[in-house]
């Protein structure tokens, strides 16, 4: 599944701010319950799954980039969010840089197989010099749509 599917092109925000990675995580969090992807009622669960596997190792990787995500059955199908951080976010990263994009994602248990394939193909597609570009240069979600279209994300 690719970003843009995963996103439903809906779940997504640029120039976002948070001071810690937990407030990122909720702030995408938030994005998936205002769009609908999320159960209201399930957010304490959803939340809860994320931060469980943000604790066993953070999810911040390199070049500015973090995919905190977490299994749980609220959902039916995987879903995710990208929120751009321009200032950056503190995310305990492999390369101790800040995090200015963030995806996270929710995969119910059924689909964790499938997950860990995700994380590889969003990874790399983020990693690409211009999708990056593009995306810290977004100012509106048609932006980062145009962003991740080009990049194939």
């Amino acid at each position: 599944m690719d970003l843009l599917t995963l996103t439903r092109g809906r779940n997504i925000r640029v120039g976002l701010q948070a001071q810690h990675k937990e407030d990122a995580i909720e702030l995408l969090l938030d994005c998936l319950l205002e769009e609908g992807a999320i159960p209201r009622e399930g957010r304490s669960r959803v939340l809860d799954a994320i931060m469980r596997r943000e604790r066993k190792l953070s999810t911040g990787l390199e070049r500015g980039i973090a995919i905190p995500h977490g299994t749980t059955d609220v959902v039916p199908s995987e879903v995710g969010a990208l929120g751009v951080f321009p200032d950056g976010v503190p995310f305990e990263s492999v390369d101790d840089q800040e995090t200015q994009i963030v995806i996270l994602l929710v995969t119910p248990p059924a689909n964790r197989h499938k997950h860990v394939v995700n994380l590889a193909k969003i990874a790399a597609q983020l990693l690409q010099v211009h999708v990056r570009q593009a995306l810290l240069g977004a100012k509106c979600r048609a932006d980062a749509l145009a962003a991740i279209r080009e990049g194939g994300a």
